[in-house]
């Protein structure tokens, strides 16, 4: 259960789910697989990413993933859990070479999704939510490179084009992840409320 008492993953589903879906351990590990799918997803997301050049323009395709799991699951931890997996993965599809760095980078960004979806008057599967969660995930990221830019002396993109640039380009694509997450999530949301009237209508 969240803390909203929704329904993990789809509400009603116990109505028509098969008896092993039943058993809540049988449903805890398939919740926890899917989330680190996504996680998987969201790194293959980052890899396959050109390099454009554009601060924060990669987090439609990673962060998207991320903000999307939590929504079908809204559960607190599975932005870390999320985050962490795509850590792992990001070292052999080549995100970074240090996976301490990736560790830090996307599991502070799932920490913080999170944190941010647990607040009182924040429902990540509400519109403003998604966006709101993409927003301040993708800027917990960015002050994490930030930061380790100006701790270390590397010169990144964000540094050339400029810090506030940067920022307004990643607060528009962590906008733009949630806003992608919430709509896939909304089209299946449809989906399955036609698919259920059709099935109540038959019988």
């Amino acid at each position: 259960m969240s803390k909203r008492g929704i329904e993990p993953l789809a509400p009603g589903l116990q109505k028509v789910a098969p008896s092993w879906w039943q058993d809540t351990r049988v449903r805890t590990l398939l919740q926890f697989l899917f989330l680190i799918g996504m996680g998987a997803v969201a790194a293959l997301g980052k890899a396959v990413h050109p390099p454009m050049g554009i601060p924060g323009s990669s987090g439609i395709l990673w962060l998207t993933p991320m903000v999307l799991g939590y929504v079908l699951i809204p559960k607190r931890g599975a932005g870390v859990l999320m985050g962490a997996t795509m850590a792992l993965w990001g070292v052999p599809m080549g995100i970074h070479n240090d996976l301490v760095y990736n560790l830090g980078l996307y599991g502070a960004t799932g920490l913080a999704l999170d944190i941010t979806a647990a607040l009182p008057r924040v429902n990540i599967r509400n519109l403003f939510g998604a966006l709101f969660c993409g927003v301040f995930a993708h800027m917990v990221k960015f002050g994490f490179i930030v930061d380790a830019a100006l701790t270390s002396g590397v010169t990144r993109n964000f540094l050339i084009l400029g810090l506030a640039k940067s920022a307004l380009l990643h607060v528009a694509f962590g906008a733009g992840a949630g806003l992608v997450g919430w709509l896939i999530y909304k089209v299946w949301q449809n989906r399955r409320r036609n698919s259920q009237g059709q099935a109540g209508k038959s019988a």
